[in-house]
């Protein structure tokens, strides 16, 4: 790997809160990088120091990452591969802050970042968008294929004004690349552990010289999932998935860009679930338990154990040898084995399309329309209970919506969005300006079986389901000025105004018993907020600039379709809405870009501070006797901290790189009403671990060029513990799972023997260490939580061949 290619994998982050010591850090951080570039010998051109960056859209048009002043990590296609990244998951090794988590199962994925996340069965969009070649892109309750990808870029912090309301921690930026003008592709064959084998394959084909170009790519993806149901034999967390995309680029004239995709995915195999992590008992005195230690605890709900007991008892279908608490202690000593009286199958189908338009209408303006549209249909089975206790499994034995076992949750949903832009500059380019407008419309189908004690009731104590269809319509305006006050410095001001129109049917064999056709199944809400963008960029000389944000965004409030439709006679509001989540936040930071000694370097570091009111967060309770789900807004929350990146090619044959994320997440106003039970305090912060950092090195050994370019990476990453629920305090204790650490290795040899054939061969987690990546938190409504184990070692090997 070049340095030039190397530096396509520097990424950008954050960094921490200004206030004592953490100011003087982060000036320390300041000059170092300056000081010792004002020590170093003659640097090269900034010209040739530039082309070393990868390009970024984080601005919504293309500027050298080291330019933008905005924390944004990104990396290359190349860097991707040299990573071992093929999938969400693995995302969350590439950029310390950034968790990716599941939900119940594999499949449902949500990213959190800067204390902003998503909680599931909450009704709420994600907090950290993800959008495909700009244009939003949510596949829904299913895992997808990471394949042709051009670049990563991850976004930190609100992006109100130009990405939209929901995104107000981040934004992931998938682009893929554009179809060449000459013949050409490549094909990618990967095989690991665990019977897993991957094929991936790209070709651009010319159509007319300068104006017309396809390109094809597709993959297909199959392997085991390294949890297994030791009932039946079989591994949970397959993968078996086939992907195919066609980009079309049109260029009929100089001053006109068409680009038109199409994207299948289907996704089969099954889901990947945990076993039980803590449950509570229910025995007087009460207590929370991992299996082996008992804490004490009052006042628990212990559904659960109070069906299933928690000592050795009769022989019942799906009792476990000591019962509720030998299982657990199973669980915990064997967290790649659970005991389901079922697999879980998992299918989807997603179709993704969107068209991009830029009509250049002058020398410099231009006007660009993202089209897009995407229909996912997903089946999900589960057992939230985590082992061979049916307390809680997704799936209606009877009546309407009834699946049979092993059944599943029913995801359907139509999206599409349709934006236009004018970009342009004026006085001789000092003023560049971004204005558009913007319009969404989503309608999506959902229904929820639950089944509780079929394993012990015939039918179950309870057999419903969720039944209901959602819609949300989104209008907004926006602009961003950006203008350059001196050739150092740089302001820039925009600002967005968003119209939600968002509402709820409840469908045929809602558990509510409200009629489909009645009015009162029908209900909608009318929202609105601003989001803004206030900066100032100064470039201190071509290789040093510092930059200072002020954003403001907004998570758009909905209606909860698992919470009843009812009037909450505490606040006189229905018990399933929720309001809009406002956020702001306050960013300091400074990017180094240049040659220390000789030696490219690239150093960046940012401070932060976020605020949060009416934050969305969901809690469970116990009402009448049944379990239940809230969607809430906290009063006010507050995150901090400071990330810091660093790249540095030491020699010709050694490069190294470190990041580092602080992250200090917390309530600041607690005190939540529950409809129809009353005050709650929240006094966890979920999925922000307060420390998170990797660091890599890669030797590039010095060999005749006719042999290839053969080089070594190690990577390291590494996180604190952090909590899986809101109130681990008070209603969820047992929810924290610790950190862990784990070592990568990749072996690459590049361009064989003077051809157009590479391979590599690595391993994951080389030292094999077992830890959990999530937890699921639903003590508090069934009396048990349930983790999620990461991925053990796995060692692996590709063949890649260019033509």
């Amino acid at each position: 790997m070049t340095k030039s290619d190397h530096r396509c994998a520097v990424r950008k982050s954050g960094v921490g809160y200004f206030g004592g010591a953490s100011l003087v850090a982060l000036a320390s951080c300041f000059l170092l990088p300056s000081v010792a570039a004002a020590q170093a010998e003659s640097a090269e051109p900034q010209e040739e120091i530039a082309t070393q960056d990868i390009v970024v859209t984080a601005q919504r048009r293309e500027e050298r990452l080291s330019k933008v002043p905005v924390s944004v990590v990104a990396f290359g296609a190349e860097a991707l591969q040299n990573r071992n990244i093929t999938s969400e998951q693995d995302i969350g090794t590439l950029v310390p802050g950034l968790q990716v988590k599941n939900g119940q199962n594999s499949n449902q994925l949500s990213y959190s970042m800067r204390g902003q996340s998503l909680d599931p069965f909450s009704g709420t969009s994600p907090a950290v968008l993800p959008y495909l070649n700009e244009a939003p892109y949510n596949p829904g309750n299913t895992a997808t294929a990471f394949f042709d990808l051009g670049s990563i870029q991850v976004l930190k912090g609100p992006q109100g004004t130009l990405f939209g309301r929901n995104a107000t921690g981040g934004a992931v930026l998938y682009t893929t690349p554009m179809p060449g003008d000459t013949f050409g592709g490549y094909v990618t064959v990967r095989g690991a552990s665990r019977d897993y084998g991957q094929m991936q394959a790209a070709v651009d084909l010319p159509i007319a010289e300068g104006k017309a170009a396809l390109r094809l790519a597709f993959d297909a993806t199959r392997g085991n999932g390294y949890v297994t149901n030791i009932n039946t034999g079989n591994t949970l967390g397959d993968k078996n998935s086939r992907s195919g995309r066609v980009t079309l680029l049109l260029t009929p004239t100089d001053t006109l860009r068409n680009v038109t995709i199409v994207q299948y995915d289907r996704v089969k195999g099954t889901e990947g679930v945990g076993g039980i992590y803590t449950y509570y008992s229910a025995t007087d005195p009460q207590f929370v338990s991992d299996g082996t230690n008992h804490v004490p605890v009052s006042g628990l709900t212990n559904t659960l154990a109070a069906i299933y007991g928690t000592n050795d008892g009769p022989a019942a279908p799906g009792f476990w040898p000591g019962a509720v608490e030998g299982y657990t202690k199973f669980t915990r000593a064997n967290p790649y084995k659970v005991w389901l009286q079922y697999d879980l199958p998992h299918s989807a189908e997603n179709v993704f399309v969107s068209n991009t338009t830029e009509l250049e209408i002058g020398a410099d303006t231009k006007l660009k329309n993202i089209f897009s549209y995407m229909n996912g249909k997903s089946n999900t089975p589960g057992n939230l209970g985590g082992g061979p206790f049916g307390s809680l499994w997704l799936f209606k034995l009877a009546g309407i919506n009834a699946t049979g076992a092993p059944g599943g949750q029913t995801f359907e949903s139509n999206t599409f969005s349709e934006e236009l832009q004018i970009q342009g500059s004026l006085m001789e380019d000092r003023l560049n300006y971004t204005a558009g407008v913007f319009y969404s419309n989503q309608k999506r189908f959902e229904i929820v079986p639950i089944n509780i004690g079929a394993d012990v009731v015939p039918g179950g104590i309870a057999d419903i389901s969720y039944a209901y269809r959602n819609r949300q319509e989104s209008k907004a305006i926006f602009a961003q000025v950006s203008y350059k006050v001196t050739e150092q410095l740089t302001a820039t001001l925009g600002g967005r105004y968003t119209w939600e129109n968002v509402g709820i049917r409840q469908a045929p064999g809602n558990v509510f018993g409200v009629d489909p056709d009645s009015p009162a199944a029908d209900q909608s809400r009318k929202l609105s907020a601003p989001a803004w963008t206030a900066s100032l960029q100064y470039q201190i000389d071509p290789n040093n600039m510092v930059y200072f944000n002020q954003r403001g965004s907004f998570r758009s409030g909905n209606l909860n379709g698992t919470v009843a439709p009812f009037t909450d006679p505490l606040t006189g509001q229905p018990a399933n809405f929720f309001k809009n989540e406002k956020v702001h936040d306050f960013e300091l930071g400074y990017k180094f870009n240049g040659r220390i000694g000789g030696a490219p370097v690239q150093f960046n570091v940012a401070a932060y501070k976020v605020i949060v009111k009416d934050a969305q967060r969901a809690l469970y309770a116990l009402v009448g006797g049944a379990p239940a789900g809230f969607t809430v807004n906290v009063p006010q929350a507050e995150t901090q901290g400071f990330e810091v990146d660093a790249f540095a090619g030491l020699t010709s044959w050694l490069d190294v790189g470190f990041n580092l994320a602080y992250t200090d997440a917390k309530y600041t106003k607690r005190s939540v009403p529950i409809p129809f039970v009353g005050n709650l305090l929240v006094d966890s912060y979920p999925d922000a671990p307060k420390w998170a950092g990797s660091a890599n090195i890669e030797i590039k050994f010095p060999l005749p060029e006719e042999i290839g370019k053969i080089s070594l990476r190690g990577d390291y990453y590494g996180q604190t513990g952090f909590f899986f629920s809101n109130t681990n305090g008070t209603s969820t204790p047992g929810t924290h799972l610790d950190g862990y650490w784990n070592v990568g290795a990749r072996l690459n040899w590049k361009e064989i023997m003077g051809s157009q054939v590479s391979a590599a061969v690595f391993v994951r987690n080389l030292t094999n260490e077992s830890y959990y990546i999530s937890g699921y938190a639903l003590g508090a409504s069934n009396g048990v939580n349930t983790a999620y184990p990461g991925e053990p070692r796995t060692i692996g090997a590709e063949i890649s061949v260019k033509f």
